[in-house]
This record gives C-alpha cells, sequence and structure tokens, in this order.
C-alpha cells in the first residue's frame, strides 16, 4: 500500500504545474496575484482548414468562437480547482491565461500540485515608454501641418485618401474625447479595465497625443485625418498589466467597429514573448499590430518587448534632420532582438512632436517612439483606405521598399547590417517611412 501511494504521488508531481521561482519569492513576501499560464492553442486554430477558408467578419467570428471554446474547456479543471481553495479567478482567451487572485504560500503549494501541464507566475506589467515632455507648444498658426507629418509626406498622400473608411484602434491610458482634434473621429468603441468609464477619458495624457499624431484633425497634427478612433485603456498612470492588457487584445477582436490597426506606445525590457499570442489572434483577425520599440537607446539590442517580437511593425525615433535620436534627446531604442531580428522595422518622426493635450483645444510638445509609432499607424491607414484589399503583408511591403535612407553614422552601423548595404540595419531598420512613396506618388 505504502509503495502504491508513493507511486501515485510520484505519478501526479510528474505531472502536475510548475511554479516559477520568482512567484514563490513574491507570495512569500505577501504578492496575492499569479497568471496560471497553459500551453497556447493559437497555432492550433490557425492551422484549422475551416477557418483558413473564411475571411472577414465570418473569419473573425470563428476565430473568437474557437478561441473561447478551447481556452474554456483547458482551464476549467484548474478554474474549479481555484475556487476549491477561495481563489478568484478571470479567464481570458485571446491566450490561454487565467489570473489568480487571493494567493497564499499554502494555497499556492496546494494549487501548483494540481495535475496537468501549466506554469504559474508572476503577471506581466508593462510601463509607458518614457517620454519627454517638452510642455505647452508654442501657438499654432493655423493652415500648417506639424513638422512629422509633412515629413512623412502625408500631405502628398492627402491627393488620394486622408484615411476614410479606415479605425484604428489606440491602446493606451485612453483617449481625450472632448479634444476639438478628437471628437470627430470617435467611432464609439471603448474599454476600460481600469475605472470602468462609460466612455472615453485621459487622465494622464499619453494616449491622447498619440491618437492627434494619428488622425487628429485639427492644428495639422494628424497623419490621417478622416480615419476613425476606438480604444482601450490599456494602461494607467503607471503602466499596465498583463490582464488588463489581454482584456484590451480581446476588445480589438469583438469591438463594434473592430479596427484595421492597433497601435500601441507601451513595453518593458526585451526579450518577452507574452503578448505574442495576443498579437497572433490580431493578425488571424486581419488587424497590423504597429508597436513603439522603446528609448533605451543609443546602445546595440535595446528594443523593448512587444516590439521585440515577430509578426508585427516596430517603430524607432526619427528628428526632424532624419537621425535616430540620440542623448540628450529621447535616445531611440536599437536592434537586433534578444534572436536576433532585425528591429526596429521602420521609424518615424518622435522627436519634439505637436500633439493633443488634456483640454479642449490645448496642444503639447512630447519626445519619444511613442510618438513615432503613431505616424506610422496613420501612414497605414492612409495605405488601407487606399487600397482597401491589403493586408499585413502588402502594407509591410508598402512601407519597407519606399521609405527614405538617410546617412548612417557609425553607431547606426554598429548595431549590425544584415545585408551587404547599409539598410536595413538595427537602428532606422529599412528607413524613414515615406507614405507619399509608399503609395506610389
Amino acid at each position: 500500500m505504502k509503495l502504491f501511494i508513493l507511486l501515485a504521488a510520484t505519478i501526479a508531481l510528474a505531472f502536475a504545474g510548475r511554479v516559477d521561482i520568482n512567484l514563490a519569492t513574491a507570495v512569500q513576501n505577501g504578492e496575492t496575484t499569479a497568471i496560471l499560464e497553459l500551453p497556447q492553442i493559437m497555432a492550433q486554430v490557425e492551422a484549422n482548414p475551416a477557418l483558413r477558408s473564411l475571411s472577414g467578419d465570418a473569419k473573425v467570428t470563428a476565430l473568437v468562437a474557437s478561441l473561447e471554446g478551447l481556452t474554456s474547456a483547458a482551464q476549467a479543471p484548474y478554474v474549479a480547482v481555484a475556487s476549491s481553495l477561495g481563489l478568484e479567478t478571470k479567464q481570458f482567451w485571446s491566450s490561454n491565461i487565467i489570473l489568480v487572485e487571493g494567493l497564499t504560500p499554502e494555497k499556492l503549494a496546494l494549487l501548483e500540485v494540481t495535475p496537468g501541464d501549466f506554469t504559474l507566475r508572476k503577471q506581466n506589467t508593462v510601463s509607458l515608454f518614457p517620454t519627454i515632455n517638452h510642455g505647452p507648444a508654442a501657438p499654432l498658426r493655423q493652415g500648417l501641418n506639424q513638422w512629422g507629418v509633412n515629413k512623412i509626406r502625408a500631405p502628398e498622400a492627402w491627393n488620394i485618401t486622408r484615411g476614410e473608411g479606415i479605425i484604428v484602434a489606440i491602446i493606451d491610458t485612453g483617449v481625450n474625447v472632448d479634444h476639438v482634434a478628437l471628437t470627430a473621429g470617435y467611432a464609439g468603441a471603448w474599454a476600460d479595465p481600469y475605472l470602468n468609464t462609460p466612455g472615453p477619458t485621459d487622465v494622464q495624457g499619453h494616449g491622447s497625443h498619440c491618437a492627434g499624431t494619428v488622425l487628429g484633425t485639427a492644428n495639422g497634427v494628424g497623419v490621417a485625418p478622416a480615419a476613425k478612433w476606438i480604444a482601450c485603456r490599456g494602461l494607467n498612470t503607471f503602466g499596465g498589466t498583463e490582464a488588463a492588457l489581454t482584456t484590451c487584445a480581446q476588445f480589438m477582436l469583438t469591438a463594434n467597429p473592430r479596427p484595421h490597426i492597433v497601435s500601441n506606445s507601451w513595453g518593458s525590457g526585451g526579450g518577452r514573448p507574452w503578448f505574442n499570442t495576443q498579437v497572433s489572434a490580431w493578425r488571424a483577425a486581419g488587424i497590423i499590430p504597429v508597436f513603439a520599440i522603446g528609448n533605451s537607446g543609443p546602445n546595440c539590442r535595446t528594443a523593448g518587448s512587444p516590439g521585440d517580437q515577430p509578426n508585427l511593425i516596430s517603430v524607432g525615433n526619427t528628428d526632424d534632420q532624419d537621425a535616430v535620436a540620440i542623448p540628450p534627446a529621447n535616445p531611440s531604442s536599437r536592434g537586433p532582438s534578444s534572436t536576433g531580428l532585425l528591429k526596429p522595422e521602420v521609424s518615424a518622426p518622435g522627436t519634439r512632436v505637436v500633439s493633443c493635450g488634456l483640454g479642449a483645444d490645448n496642444y503639447v510638445t512630447s519626445s519619444g517612439t511613442s510618438m513615432a509609432c503613431p505616424h506610422v499607424a496613420g501612414a497605414i491607414a492612409l495605405l488601407l483606405s487606399a487600397n482597401p484589399t491589403w493586408g499585413y503583408d502588402e502594407v509591410y511591403a508598402a512601407l519597407t521598399t519606399t521609405p527614405a535612407t538617410p546617412q548612417l553614422t557609425t553607431a547606426d552601423r554598429g548595431c549590425g547590417l544584415p545585408t551587404a548595404d547599409d539598410f536595413p540595419n538595427n537602428a532606422f531598420g529599412y528607413g524613414r517611412i515615406d507614405v507619399a512613396a509608399a503609395l506610389g506618388l
């Protein structure tokens, strides 16, 4: 009998989960929250021939239903065990994870021995990539576009399109819907994992500044002023949690209207793949992910996650002289990624960018890759508006085969040249975007 009990215990442990050492230490020190992560099923869903035969709304509906069904079934036994231990749970489906709350060291130990293949770990957190706020903008001259809008030649693209018919999502601190440059562009979809406000607000300002650069309609701040926006408050004043950002990721897949593009000016240290499944779900739904690369340069291998990951477009910061931003400006992060990927893919204006503030009609000057990312999101809105059948591959090709290729410095070359030519490189990527050239102008 003793041998049987020992054998049974050994088998249970062999098929039990794993607790990350950092979580165990944190719970010992009073942390009560964790992520229970199960094997991801996104690749299984994407490989389904029935899903691959669909397109448009039908495909997204089937995608969401598949993700919800498979993750719910996989998570059910663990939710039951957690409930029996008096723990609270929140289930997610765009990534096969469960948020567990109310942990103690004793309850963690009991949850750990639940049979199955899973990991208990700390919840990932991110920050607003630190921007330099230069304060209120100087008085703006009516009828003039901001320098970054002109630099990427958006006004020339406006001869073809101003972004009509395109929805851009902003995951950030929120959006000031009452700003004169943003009010008309709101498409009516909003989610708020932090404050649960009924409509868009922004108490920090970062998200409003980003939204204004994408599609602001006043004082020449917006790249695609006829596009519309939706938003999710994935970040509070201090940063964002994995749970909040995954809530936002799911919202983008179910929002009405659903976005064509998601602009993300946030991240963490490099080499962290935790948001990859959420990005893959967006890609499967035909949504184009754009991420700031971070402001930790000018050293090499400083690109932040998720921007340093595959399957998305990451953006570096250039100034009005087409140089990659270095100190004393907000220094643009540089690649390659920890796995050797070229990063960023492209660069865009991000230094001393004027955009929307928190008042009804005020403007703020800020610097960072957070300001560069929405220039690219706005440019993609113009490309998609002019080419409604395009997807990620066509947009990527257009942006990376037509950019401006400024003269490199020794430091720019120092982070690696994947080919015999100066471009692409791990400072500019393929170059500083030129949306007019991407449209064939």
